[in-house]
């Protein structure tokens, strides 16, 4: 079964919006537009969520931007930089590896060795 989109359901309350405004202006001609449009914008306000405008414009203003439009872009280009660390990391010393065994440890703990 087909479910309305998102923009089909903006679009379908849109029209609705533009029917009720044109039936209130032909009933109501003596009301004026200005109050008119005074209520309509605070529906509108009422309906839409509030949105926080970032007006910085520093280099962290800018990370955080081009994060929120490519975030799957931006964690790949992540995962990829931690892969490369991970690959470039200096190989272990086999010495100080077989130093580090747990019974080792205990022997050099016991003084044994």
């Amino acid at each position: 079964m087909n479910t309305p989109s998102s923009h089909d359901h903006d679009a379908a309350r849109d029209e609705a919006l533009k029917g009720r405004l044109k039936n209130a202006l032909e009933h109501s001609p003596d009301e004026g537009s200005d109050a008119l449009q005074v209520r309509v914008l605070a529906q509108w306000r009422q309906a839409r969520p509030q949105t926080v405008v970032v007006t910085s414009t520093g280099p962290l203003a800018s990370l955080q931007a081009a994060w929120r439009q490519h975030p799957v872009l931006w964690t790949g280009a992540l995962v990829a930089l931690a892969m490369a660390l991970w690959m470039l990391r200096p190989a272990q010393d086999p010495v100080l590896e077989e130093l580090m065994q747990p019974d080792v440890l205990m022997l050099i703990s016991n003084g044994e060795l």
